[in-house]
């Protein structure tokens, strides 16, 4: 393992297998990778789920860490414990960068080790270590010595035809993906804008109630420095107060829910307060312009998630697990969306 050179390991990758060779081997791995990730699913959700980024039936993360693995490993083959700690290394150093590039390109995460104990920024971990550790003595010390003979046969030109195909379907397909990825995360985006302008819409109603709630206790106040007679028309106005306190606790709702909510009790409670309040039909026109703009900005999601949401789906199905940092709300609000959409018994109209 001394004087290990660039040009000797070199050497040594190319004394193994030609380039066309190595690409053959890649996407062995790549393929058999999406086998186990589809087996897994298989077994724990009962349905076929088509995994990974890309839409064939490879996972490149495999065929990569299989490679690379195998050519870090190629000097001390013999060598069980160096190859699991070799193979280790280098396997989960390309899981967290491939892992950091693509969530800063897509702002999702498509694997996500966040619960799991012994995690590095959620990218990598101790059992995903462990795992490529196996996978490393596995691949180098039972299934290569197998496979390489039958690799060899392969003549170099047919080796090199055939990964040069593969690698154009794989290279168109890759292109695609990333379309799908980028119009992923410009409808996390944008579904992000509009929650803020929603929730800011929010904020004007929690000004109005706020202005109403002032009216109606600087009123109470007054009312109960009259006569007997104007009893009844406290407790009423009391209610009124007691309503709009309720209503204020209702903020938890979802944005959708909460505003549909508050919108029909301020409208009862402006035409109740109308009789006894002055100068409500000001503030009866302001929530009614409050609603309009709403179900305005309300279309105007509903819209960019119809135009997106099929780009986007299969990359969500694909990656059941997928999280995001900086869109967590908004790719929830897309799971549920999918969810009823799978489901012929929810309401499709949300």
């Amino acid at each position: 393992m001394q004087g290990i050179t660039w040009e000797s390991l070199k050497e040594l990758l190319l004394a193994e297998y030609s380039l066309g060779q190595w690409g053959l081997v890649f996407f062995l791995y790549s393929f058999a990778g999406w086998c186990w990730e589809v087996s897994l699913y298989l077994v724990r959700q009962k349905r076929f789920i088509n995994r990974g980024f890309l839409t064939g039936p490879i996972l490149p993360i495999y065929g990569f860490g299989a490679v690379s693995i195998l050519g870090v490993c190629v000097p001390f083959k013999d060598d069980v414990l160096m190859v699991a700690l070799v193979g280790m290394t280098v396997a989960s150093a390309l899981e967290y960068v491939t892992g950091v590039l693509m969530e800063a390109l897509f702002h999702v995460r498509y694997w996500d080790y966040s619960n799991r104990p012994f995690n590095l920024n959620g990218h990598i971990c101790l059992m995903s270590a462990a795992t490529w550790a196996f996978f490393s003595v596995i691949i180098v010390c039972v299934v290569q010595p197998y496979m390489r003979p039958v690799i060899l046969r392969v003549p170099q030109t047919v080796a090199g035809a055939a990964s040069g195909t593969l690698a154009f379907f794989a290279a168109v397909d890759t292109v695609f993906a990333v379309r799908k990825g980028l119009d992923l995360r410009a409808l996390l985006v944008s579904m992000e804008r509009y929650a803020k302008e929603l929730e800011a819409l929010h904020g004007g109603l929690d000004s109005v109630s706020d202005r109403v709630g002032e009216m109606i206790r600087s009123f109470a106040e007054h009312v109960d420095m009259k006569q007997e007679e104007m009893l009844a028309g406290a407790q009423r106005i009391t209610a009124a107060r007691d309503r709009v306190a309720k209503m204020m606790q209702e903020r938890t709702l979802t944005l959708a829910d909460g505003a549909k909510v508050r919108f029909e009790n301020f409208e009862r409670i402006l035409s109740e307060a109308a009789s006894y309040l002055p100068d409500t039909e000001s503030l009866i026109r302001e929530v009614e312009a409050i609603r309009e703009q709403y179900d305005q900005q309300t279309e105007k999601l509903r819209e960019v998630r119809r135009k997106k949401l099929a780009h986007t789906q299969r990359v969500l199905r694909s990656n059941p697990t997928a999280a995001s940092r900086k869109h967590s709300r908004a790719l929830a609000l897309l799971r549920r969306h999918e969810e009823e959409m799978d489901d012929p018994e929810e309401d499709k109209t949300a």
